[in-house]
């Protein structure tokens, strides 16, 4: 008889260990199982977070644009930001090498510099090293160099445009202007830039005053003034010149 219970003690404890066992099997199934989908879950608000942020940086600037309204200038002004920040994030970034002190890394950062030329321009100038002679003399050498090639591009453009005598489109309403205005031509633009841009000795002062003059002008006046900067390269004061031609 007491082996009989033995027997069904060691039957019921097997019985209570398989049971036992199941059910911890069972249970850390169902612990791995939340945790994967825990995973998932997270994984799925990531990515839906991310697709958002995506689809905003995916917006193009037209895109942008069409949602301000043209008198928003608070929103134009941050976009406008926005952008130039943007822009400017990787040069100003490496700046910060050129200036680490770490001399490979900073060599690295001075090449890539070199090539993007007028990315580089305004982080550069205004981050300048005035401590370091060396760095502030290449600096300062870099931003000359990409001045001067942005100045030839642009005075060759401006040349061009001398050459152009299709007249503007006048945006005035001229039922409201007492004096209605000579048509101004691309040619006459052309060469009050040019003169902005090449006129080094004149004053703020002498370039209005020089501009008014020349847009007073007729046309054959104006085309004869071109011609002779085309030839000369000399800026000289328009009153002077009329005077000496006797025109008042």
């Amino acid at each position: 008889m007491l082996k009989e219970r033995q027997i069904i003690f060691l039957e019921v404890k097997e019985q209570s260990f398989n049971f036992t066992k199941n059910f911890e099997y069972t249970r850390m199934n169902m612990i791995y199982i939340f945790c994967i989908l825990s995973v998932f879950l997270l994984s799925s608000c990531n990515d839906s977070s991310t697709n958002e942020e995506q689809k905003m940086e995916n917006k193009n600037i037209s895109s942008l644009l069409k949602e301000i309204k043209l008198t928003d200038n608070k929103k134009m002004d941050s976009l406008s930001k926005d952008i130039s920040e943007e822009s400017r994030k990787d040069a100003v970034e490496l700046v910060k090498i050129l200036h680490s002190g770490k001399e490979e890394e900073a060599q690295k950062a001075a090449m890539v510099l070199l090539s993007i030329g007028d990315l580089a321009f305004n982080p550069l100038l205004e981050s300048l090293d005035t401590k370091n002679a060396d760095n502030f003399v290449w600096e300062a050498d870099v931003l000359i160099s990409v001045y001067l090639n942005n100045r030839n591009k642009i005075t060759s453009v401006l040349n061009s445009m001398l050459l152009d005598k299709r007249k503007l489109n006048d945006s005035e309403p001229q039922a409201l202007m007492e004096e209605q205005p000579v048509p101004r031509r691309i040619c006459d633009e052309g060469y009050l830039m040019l003169r902005r841009l090449t006129a080094f000795k004149e004053t703020e002062e002498d370039l209005m005053i020089n501009e008014k003059i020349f847009l007073n002008m007729t046309d054959d006046q104006k085309d004869k003034e071109i011609e002779r900067i085309k030839s000369s390269k000399e800026w000289i004061s328009l009153i002077e010149h009329l005077s000496d031609e006797g025109i008042d």
